[in-house]
């Protein structure tokens, strides 16, 4: 008798534990998807933007262009900033309205969006991305 109960117990607690596992998973996948950015609105690819590293932190604004690109936007200069010494990513409104300028800070969490009009600028809007964040860790 022990010994059944035991197995019994052990076939129980394996039963839990797998089930725990699975319902942990699909939680854990519910919290990462609800953190991934939407679509943009339609039209954002008439932005033509430009991505500068602020932050010092190699290959970043690569990243980060890369992952405007696959979500449609028209990312057409990435270079440097002009330091590293900026601690929050920015998106500045060159040659359109703050609002317009917003549809790209909606893609990076925490971003603050100003204008700072400069007339003839070759880009729309540009993201000086100041801090590392998991939006370009992604695959």
């Amino acid at each position: 008798m022990p010994r059944r109960r035991r197995r019994a117990n052990a076939v129980t607690l394996f039963a839990v534990l797998l089930v725990g596992a699975v319902l942990g998973a699909v939680a854990l996948s519910v919290f990462l998807r609800a953190r991934e950015p939407g679509a943009p609105p339609t039209g954002s690819s008439d932005l033509r933007v430009e991505v500068l590293n602020g932050c010092g932190m190699e290959r970043v604004a690569d990243r980060v262009a890369s992952l405007l690109r696959r979500g449609g936007f028209r990312v057409e200069n990435v270079g440097n900033a002009d330091h590293f010494h900026y601690h929050q990513d920015i998106v500045v409104a060159r040659t359109v309205s703050r609002e317009q300028a917003m549809i790209l800070g909606r893609w990076l969490d925490g971003a603050v969006v100003v204008e700072q009009r400069i007339s003839g600028y070759p880009y729309d809007v540009s993201v000086i991305v100041g801090k590392p964040h998991s939006l370009v860790d992604r695959p």
